[in-house]
Formats: structure tokens, sequence, C-alpha cells
């Protein structure tokens, strides 16, 4: 029975991604870029939890809510958060995603169009390049998604964070909204194909300001932050 819905949830998949990826394509030309792509986006997403019988629950505090443009960085511990992400922040963001996810059929060329951030872990070389575009949208009033431990974690457990991000964060002055996802892992694991019915539960923190802190300091606002993100996700699941 498990075999027979996870089959149908991927091919519903395979079936409702070319739809939306081409509808989000066609309308890209739309400005300002990307604007468009959040909607077809959203609606990707809850057909798809609909579709799987996913129940996503999202919990945001009021200072993430009336916050303007912000680097929002969330834990990774299944590609199930990528969906539910774009149902969880009702505003326009930007992703930071591994390259190979841009040469997927409708899905990455819609990414690649609405102007998302393809980042070759392979290419040391490529991470400057990656770095401008990031600070060119926060300069352009649009906020960008982060998943600091740079892969998703293999057993659930919080990893350590990468610095780019929050170096970023401190350079432009502005915030980083930390992001708890619990409950993906559990519904689609890391490594597996095998997808379960279940509750996926975004809990969205007040913002952590990067004023507060000096280039010096920047330890303990790497600790700050991965300390909100461990407790709202409680990644011990």
């Amino acid at each position: 029975m498990q075999l027979l819905y996870t089959s149908w949830v991927w091919l519903f998949g395979l079936v409702v991604t070319p739809v939306f990826g081409t509808l989000a394509i066609l309308t890209s030309w739309i400005p300002p870029r990307g604007k468009v792509y959040q909607y077809w986006a959203r609606w990707w997403s809850r057909t798809l939890l609909w579709a799987a019988g996913i129940d996503v629950v999202v919990e945001a505090a009021e200072g993430a809510r009336t916050v303007p443009e912000a680097i929002f960085m969330a834990n990774h511990t299944s590609a199930a958060d990528i969906v539910v992400i774009f149902v969880a922040l009702c505003r326009d963001v930007r992703f930071v995603a591994k390259r190979g996810l841009f040469w997927i059929p409708f899905l990455g060329w819609s990414m690649w169009l609405a102007g998302f951030i393809p980042v070759d872990r392979e290419r040391k070389d490529k991470a400057r390049e990656a770095f401008d575009r990031i600070g060119k949208h926060l300069r352009a009033g649009v906020s960008v998604l982060v998943f600091p431990e740079g892969t998703r974690s293999r057993d659930g457990k919080l990893g350590a964070f990468k610095r780019a991000g929050f170096l970023l964060a401190m350079r432009a002055g502005l915030p980083i909204v930390p992001v708890g996802i619990s409950g993906a892992r559990a519904v689609l694991g890391a490594d597996g194909l095998l997808v379960r019915r279940g509750r996926i539960v975004v809990r969205i923190g007040d913002p952590v300001p990067s004023g507060s802190y000096t280039f010096a300091q920047r330890g303990e606002y790497i600790a700050k932050v991965r300390a909100e993100i461990a407790r709202l996700g409680d990644s011990s699941e």
C-alpha cells in the first residue's frame, strides 16, 4: 500500500510539474522578474501537498511577518523542504540552490528565469559570482532564502553552517530570519524516495539583526542564528 501511495505521489508530481513549470516560463517576461513565478510556485506546492495528503502548519512570529527584505535561513533534512517553503514564505523571495536543480526540465528552467541563484559546490571559484548575485537581489529589495548547512542533513541533526550568508547579512546590514522545519524527514527521507503521509511544521522566528555584531563577532552571530533554527526546527526529529 505504501509503494502504491508513493508511486501515485511521484506520478502526480511528474504530471503537474511540467504544467506549472510551463505556465511560469510563459509568464516569466512579466516584470518584475520572478514575481509571477512565485504565484505559480505556490500553487504547484499546494497542489503537490494536497495530492500527497500532507498537512503543512506555518507558525510565524510577528517580526517575521513585518520585516522588509532579509536573508531567511532554514534547516534542511528533506527534498520536501523546498515544497513547503514556497507555501510558508508568502513573500517575494529567491532561493540559493545547487546548480544541478537548474537542469531539471521545467522546474529548473523556470527557476533560472525567475532569477534563483545557482551554487556549484565543486567550483569554489564560482562562489564570488553567486555571492554577488545574492547581494544584487538584496539591494533590489528582494529577500533571499539560504540553507546554511549547504546540503541536506543525512541523520536529521543540524550540521555545521557555512559562513557566506552571514557575512553577506553583515555587509548589507540586513537581519537573518531563522526558519525551523520539522516533520519533513518523516514524510520524505534525505536519501529515499518513499513518501509517507504526515504533518510538516514550519516555524519562522523573529529576525536576528546583523548590526549588533562586528566582523570579529561573526562566530557569535552564527551561533545565535543556529541556536534559533535548532529551537524552531526541533532538529532531533
